[in-house]
């Protein structure tokens, strides 16, 4: 791995200065933006934030005036006269529009394809022009110092970029994974996917979902990290979604069932059309394929169902959203419906929903106040839900899997307004229960088991 650092101003940077690390080597050429780096997305906070940390500097070191603002590190990645950008893109592109309003005679020329980089663009510089006055007696370019990690490896400044991020607004995984993949397309079609990626939206949720279909398993399970701890989330999203692919063809793997006709040749007829959750991925193409597929299935069949032909199925999805309590088990729910619905389709799908239902909301009867997050990855060791789906090669076998499923309540915090008896009542009222709630314990277990297994509702 070769590595040079440096330090330099801002407007060494601007002015495409030729710069020498500590190894000798030189550090010159056009900066550029790969196409699979995310748009430009710096907002009026980030400005704002920017120009008065500046000031607060300025203030702080006026009886040292040579004590620059760090404004920490650049990756870039030199080749064929270019310095790539692999993180800091927010950062150049801001002291860019700066250095415009300041009247900077800047040597740069960056281009931006995206839409939403052009508009904020448009946006930012506007807002610069606004507080002109203010920008030209805060900023000097030549205060402003970066640190300068350059390597003549596009896969090392990778390496760099996958464990750092110094910018104003910080990658996500989805960001991260990204730049990854795009970078794996042939150049000729980068900007192709790179509009396929922006088009996709946005990807924490349906990933998230993803994370639990591959990480609950039962002959693999791993341990997913919490909401609240950010950075180890990310860095699994990376890890299971770029860093672990391999390398290969756009494969999507799935079931396959062969029939046999009275002549004895063997017909064979694909029983799934898009990619199965656990397949093993493969960078570039077939990973944005593989995520677009369940993006697509997250928002017809989850985020926004607009479902005409199956209105039982769309009812009681928006019936299921508005039960409060409920956050992280909607979370296995939504692996468990991108999963089912993968394999089978809508085949069944109403009374898939139902019957899914029964298994991962026990979890709110049977505990006796709040379901809390540890909870969830430790019932699917216990109740392997997923794998019922999984390894189920038809969805009546399935369905006997989660038929099968013995339902229990708890009796506490049933004879008060708890979120437990609240969820009850819903449930009751839904499924046209005929039982009272002071019969609850006894009697809500085997009347909804009823009702979804046999269908008396």
């Amino acid at each position: 791995m070769t590595v040079t650092v440096l330090t330099c101003s801002a407007a060494d940077i601007l002015h495409s200065k030729v710069l020498t690390g500590s190894d000798s080597q030189q550090v010159s050429g056009k900066l550029t933006i790969p196409e699979y780096q995310r748009p430009y997305c710096w907002r009026d906070k980030q400005l704002a934030q920017l120009l008065a940390d500046i000031k607060a500097h300025n203030e702080q070191s006026k009886h040292t005036p040579e004590l620059p603002y760090y404004l920490g590190s650049l990756i870039l990645h030199q080749a064929n006269g270019q310095l790539n950008i692999i993180d800091g893109q927010q950062r150049v592109t801001t002291l860019a529009l700066i250095s415009c309003i300041s009247g900077s005679s800047a040597n740069i020329d960056l281009s931006f394809e995206s839409p939403i980089s052009q508009q904020q663009i448009k946006h930012n510089l506007a807002w610069l022009q606004q507080r002109a006055d203010s920008v030209r007696t805060t900023i000097t370019l030549e205060r402003l110092q970066f640190t300068l990690v350059v390597t003549s490896s596009e896969d090392d400044a990778y390496r760099f970029f996958e464990t750092q991020n110094t910018g104003g607004v910080r990658l996500g995984g989805p960001d991260i994974i990204k730049a990854h993949h795009l970078r794996a397309v042939e150049k000729l079609h980068q900007l192709q996917f790179a509009k396929t990626w922006e088009a996709l939206g946005e990807l924490d949720d349906a990933i998230k979902a993803l994370l639990k279909g591959r990480y609950w398993q039962l002959l693999k399970h791993r341990e997913l990290p919490s909401h609240q701890q950010q950075k180890q989330l990310r860095d699994a999203v990376v890890w299971e979604l770029a860093q672990q692919t391999g390398y290969g063809p756009d494969l999507a793997y799935g079931r396959v069932s062969r029939k046999k006709g009275l002549s004895g040749d063997m017909f064979l007829q694909s029983a799934q059309q898009g990619y199965d959750v656990r397949q093993p991925l493969n960078q570039g193409i077939n990973t944005i394929h593989y995520l677009a597929y369940f993006q697509a299935l997250y928002s017809r069949y989850w985020r926004e169902p607009d479902l005409p032909h199956l209105q039982g199925y769309q009812q009681f999805i928006a019936w299921l959203k508005q039960q409060e309590g409920c956050g992280y088990l909607h979370g296995l729910y939504e692996a468990c419906l991108m999963l089912y619905i993968s394999q089978f389709g809508e085949h069944q799908l109403e009374q898939a929903a139902k019957k899914l239902f029964r298994v991962v909301y026990s979890r709110r009867v049977s505990n006796q106040k709040a379901v809390r997050e540890q909870t969830v990855p430790a019932f699917t060791r216990d109740t392997p839900v997923l794998d019922w789906i999984a390894l189920s090669y038809t969805p009546e076998q399935c369905f006997e899997l989660l038929d099968a499923f013995t339902l229990v309540v708890e009796g506490s915090n049933l004879n008060i307004n708890s979120t437990k008896k609240r969820f009850m009542d819903a449930v009751v009222r839904h499924f046209k229960l005929a039982i009272e709630s002071d019969n609850y314990q006894k009697d809500f277990a085997q009347a909804l088991t009823l009702a979804v297994t046999e269908g008396l509702q």
